[in-house]
């Protein structure tokens, strides 16, 4: 009897391992077998498709950055497209966007209004998009006119000015309900609904990128990129630049004064994709960069991991997420954006401080304990602190 049980489990511990050894095989495989190089892979995309749409995982990240600014600087990149829209810029920004890359001079002081006029009233700090305006402005000075690459600013108007109370604010969260299709509909206006034959990129994260999610009545979360997705089939193709990923583990009770990511409404963890089975495919292909479809294939089929997991479909999958997933490194070696100081001009400072007020209300004093600091003033002299790019904090099991 003993000697069959042990006979058993060998045979269990086995199967399991020749199992993980396969699954290890399969995943490598599709990366050697039909990775390709990721500014090859987006250019050949766009002679099928007339809008790419990239989901940076976090707004902070700095390599998918790099990243844009390597197929703008690419030739062939430059010729198939006109248009990179970008989701944290309001509409309200696009002026001062279109003064910046069409002045004789460059002066990153007229991008100021931009960046200060964000939602989350704190100014939108990150150094990578002021680079990435910069390497914009840089190509299109070597451009003729016609095919000089334009920003498209697709998110709601905010006008701080007049948000005067906290209710203010929360009126305005409440209007973010129609947020993805507004964004949806200033990128579909732009290119005539699909029917111009004009090209362009969509520079966004996780909860704006989905194409195919659906909720457990199996109804569509409907975001930006499933608008795109349903709405003009075969016209779209959603990427994931890979790095941690969100995983929902419950939802918190008597949340209030959430933010617009809505992060503090959740208990949540950042992890590697299926146990970090896919990071040691890549690290098994020598960690270079690389970029394949999710279609029929061991990535595609993975157990969707994201922002619904609440109240998702059984069987969603990777693939139901996203067309295409991009590599550019091991996420040990990812960082954060630097953020800059410039932002807070002495003009915007007094204008910063009526917001935090604003927006902590009477919970002020709870805020500023918190955060460790005994007045708003030196809480604000924390915040505008130029911080230097660092390593990604929320890679797990990572020397920090």
């Amino acid at each position: 009897m003993k000697r069959t049980l042990l006979l058993l489990f060998l045979s269990i511990a086995l199967t399991s391992h020749s199992q993980e050894n396969k699954s290890k095989s399969d995943h490598l495989g599709i990366l050697t077998n039909t990775g390709q190089e990721p500014v090859q892979f987006v250019n050949t995309l766009l002679n099928d498709v007339d809008l790419i749409v990239f989901d940076d995982a976090l707004h902070l990240a700095k390599e998918p950055f790099d990243f844009y600014q390597r197929l703008l600087q690419n030739s062939t990149f430059q010729s198939k497209i006109k248009y990179i829209f970008i989701e944290v810029f309001s509409i309200t920004s696009q002026p001062y966007i279109d003064a910046y890359l069409n002045s004789a001079t460059k002066d990153e002081n007229t991008l100021l209004p931009a960046f200060q006029n964000d939602f989350s009233g704190y100014g939108f700090r990150y150094q990578t998009y002021f680079d990435l305006l910069s390497t914009l402005r840089e190509v299109n000075a070597q451009l003729p006119e016609l095919e000089k690459l334009q920003v498209v600013c697709v998110d709601q108007p905010i006008y701080w000015e007049a948000i005067k109370t906290r209710k203010d604010y929360d009126l305005f969260q409440k209007s973010l309900i129609g947020r993805d299709y507004f964004m949806y509909k200033m990128i579909s206006k732009t290119l005539d609904g699909f029917k111009s034959g004009e090209k362009g990129v969509f520079l966004t994260n996780t909860r704006h990128a989905y194409k195919n999610i659906k909720k457990s009545n199996g109804e569509l979360y409907w975001n930006t990129g499933t608008f795109l997705y349903q709405w003009h089939p075969k016209k779209t193709y959603s990427i994931r630049l890979h790095n941690v990923s969100l995983s929902i583990q419950s939802a918190k009770e008597n949340v209030t004064n959430s933010s617009t990511q809505g992060l503090d409404k959740i208990s949540y963890a950042w992890i590697r994709m299926e146990n970090g089975l896919w990071d040691k495919a890549f690290e098994r292909n020598g960690n270079k960069p690389i970029a394949i479809s999710l279609k029929d294939n061991v990535f595609g089929r993975s157990a969707y991991v994201g922002n619904h997991m609440l109240d998702v479909a059984e069987n969603q999958t990777m693939y139901d997420a996203y067309d295409g997933l991009i590599f550019l490194a091991p996420l040990e070696h990812l960082h954060f954006s630097a953020k800059v100081d410039f932002l807070y001009t002495d003009s915007f400072i007094p204008e910063l401080k009526r917001r935090i007020r604003l927006l902590q209300e009477a919970e002020l004093s709870t805020f500023l304990m918190k955060n460790n600091v005994d007045s708003l003033d030196n809480f604000v002299k924390e915040v505008i602190q130029y911080q230097e790019p660092t390593k990604n904090t929320l890679v797990p099991g990572a020397a920090n």
